[in-house]
């Protein structure tokens, strides 16, 4: 089994005026960031938790030597959703379907959680029984 290290950092400003005027853009410590790790055909963790209407980086970084998938169909119908890494994306007739992940890669997903309530997750490659669960509240 491999075991893995899961960064899960929300940040928020806890200071008062900056004196400086806003920002049209989040900056790093308005955003929630939040690490899946990958690895011996597992999710770690299998249960994250976000915050509604935060800014959110949720990436999933594949330690295996096999390709792997992140499914999660509910969760990234966000109108400001933005997918970055080096996964595939895959599309059907209502958006994101899912993103295949290769070996040793990376897919990061930006977005703001629109709709509080628990999603769940997985990898459909043939064979992998990947699952997990997303709440956001």
């Amino acid at each position: 089994m491999c075991l893995a290290l899961v960064l899960a950092t929300p940040s928020r400003s806890l200071s008062g005026d900056t004196g400086q005027a806003p920002s049209a853009f989040p900056t790093e410590a308005e955003v929630e960031s939040v690490t899946v790790e990958i690895g011996s055909r597992m999710f770690t963790p299998n249960h994250v938790l976000l915050h509604h209407d935060q800014k959110t980086v949720l990436r999933f970084r594949n330690h295996d030597t096999e390709l792997h998938t992140v499914v999660a169909k509910e969760l990234f119908l966000s109108p400001d959703l933005n997918v970055g890494g080096n996964g595939a994306q895959e599309f059907g007739p209502d958006g994101l379907k899912r993103v295949i992940i290769p070996p040793e890669g990376l897919v990061e997903f930006q977005f703001t959680p629109a709709r509080t309530g628990t999603f769940s997750y997985l990898c459909d490659m043939p064979g992998h029984d990947m699952k997990g669960v997303i709440v956001v509240e």
